[in-house]
């Protein structure tokens, strides 16, 4: 009854510390506190921190970025992946909602482009090229689980448990310290200003408009202080079993410039431009395991669409302008025309290609060097098996967050040899390079 009191009583309150105190913010993080503080250790919403401190946690947990709809914390981040050329900038938008609440969705929107003659591609052929588009990719995240070792039956006495209650506790009351001593110096300060400071201003109204802005710039100081101090000492101390969440994306690539390619149905036939419009849909589902024993699993499966074509299918034969010459090519005419020393000869189509795409990437306890294994069948006219198997390594900064996230893997293009006369293009494996870079603001 007293706790019910008390939460109906700081909900009341809350319209009134619209005009922030001090005293104001310490109380509101001592509610917070007190929330994670009564959830039994064996409950289904167990917690260790607060739901803004687990967002810290698992952006820095979640670190793993390696394509553009990865999940990321940050407002904004860059991925690049050399095999197809292709660099993308990508910006999250996230409202803060509530006094304590979990990111539950996140919207982001982001521009792909691929540079000409950049990096190496595919055995084969550059999958894409000279392209424009925009990324959309919208998450739905689901709960966060934390487990603790040693919970009793019927209360709340697991020591990871009382552990972090009492190293949260320590926290807030640390912070109500530093927060009373920063109003106490700002007041002090202000309390020197006279008329001669600010001509013409009523001094009163004046320090009023001090006092809120001081008092919101310390409401966000402190807020950020608290969640970054309790993510970090849930992760020095691994006052935890195992913390698991998932989520689910749906993305779009909308394609803006893209290429013509330059196609003959034959040798006699007349060379034509034809385009392509490569837009793609993927579905995907991500399972997150952090394990304080095992390390550190995630587990994707994707679905995906994608707008194909005889071209990108690599259903049609790829000839320089003198093999063109060379093998009896007729269009001589069009010859002259030709915007690169490339063209193709055969029957160019569009269609759709479905396919399923398996990943799972796996961190040892404390390390920050993995490895990465994922499978993709296609489906339909495109019905290639790729695989690709990686070692991811994040570098963290000096404040001990993931900074850059870099993944050296080799691809195996056709493993189901599929692909008509593919022993002209030789060796079907290759090296590729993923890089991801979170940067500016943690969302939390």
């Amino acid at each position: 009854m007293r706790h019910i009191f008390f939460i109906a009583s700081f909900y009341f309150c809350i319209p009134l510390l619209k005009a922030q105190s001090a005293d104001s913010i310490i109380a509101q993080l001592k509610f917070i506190h007190k929330q994670v503080t009564n959830k039994p250790c064996n409950s289904a919403n167990a917690a260790a921190i607060s739901n803004r401190a687990m967002n810290v946690f698992l952006a820095d947990k979640t670190g793993y970025l390696s394509e553009s709809s990865d999940l990321s914390f940050y407002t904004n981040y860059v991925t690049l992946n050399t095999s197809e050329g292709k660099f993308t900038i990508n910006h999250n938008f996230q409202k803060e909602k509530g006094i304590d609440e979990p990111i539950k969705k996140l919207l982001s929107v982001g521009v792909s482009v691929n540079i000409a003659n950049g990096f190496a591609s595919t055995f084969l052929d550059k999958k894409f090229e000279n392209e424009l588009g925009a990324t959309v990719n919208y998450k739905w995240i689901g709960k966060v689980k934390t487990h603790f070792a040693g919970c009793a039956q019927n209360q709340n006495n697991g020591s990871q448990k009382l552990s972090m209650d009492a190293l949260r506790a320590a926290i807030v009351h640390s912070l109500d310290i530093e927060i009373n001593k920063k109003e106490t110096d700002f007041k002090k300060a202000i309390n020197t200003i006279d008329t001669t400071d600010i001509p013409g201003q009523n001094v009163q109204t004046a320090k009023a408009l001090m006092l809120q802005n001081f008092y919101g710039d310390l409401k966000i100081d402190y807020e950020e202080k608290s969640a970054t101090q309790q993510a970090a000492v849930l992760t020095k101390t691994q006052n935890f079993k195992l913390i698991s969440t998932s989520w689910t994306s749906l993305s779009a690539y909308i394609p803006f410039a893209f290429p013509k390619y330059t196609i003959a149905q034959s040798l006699t036939a007349a060379l034509q431009q034809k385009h392509s419009y490569p837009l793609e849909l993927m579905l995907s589902h991500t399972k997150f395991w952090e394990s304080s024993k095992a390390g550190r699993l995630f587990f994707t499966l994707s679905g995906n669409m994608l707008f194909n074509n005889s071209k990108l299918s690599h259903a049609l034969n790829k000839v320089t302008l003198a093999e063109y010459k060379n093998i009896g090519g007729r269009d001589t005419l069009h010859l002259a025309n030709l915007k690169n020393d490339r063209a193709y000869i055969g029957l160019y189509e569009t269609f759709v290609t479905p396919s399923l795409t398996v990943r799972l990437v796996y961190f040892s306890p404390g390390s920050h060097v993995g490895i990465s294994f994922l499978a993709e069948q296609n489906f339909g006219r495109y019905h290639l098996l790729n695989g690709r198997l990686g070692i991811p390594i994040v570098l963290i900064n000096s404040k001990k967050l993931p900074a850059v996230n870099f993944e050296i893997y080799v691809l195996f293009f056709d493993m189901n040899n599929k692909i008509k006369q593919a022993e002209k293009f030789g060796n079907k494996t290759s090296i590729g390079l993923g890089v991801g870079i979170p940067f500016s603001r943690l969302m939390y």
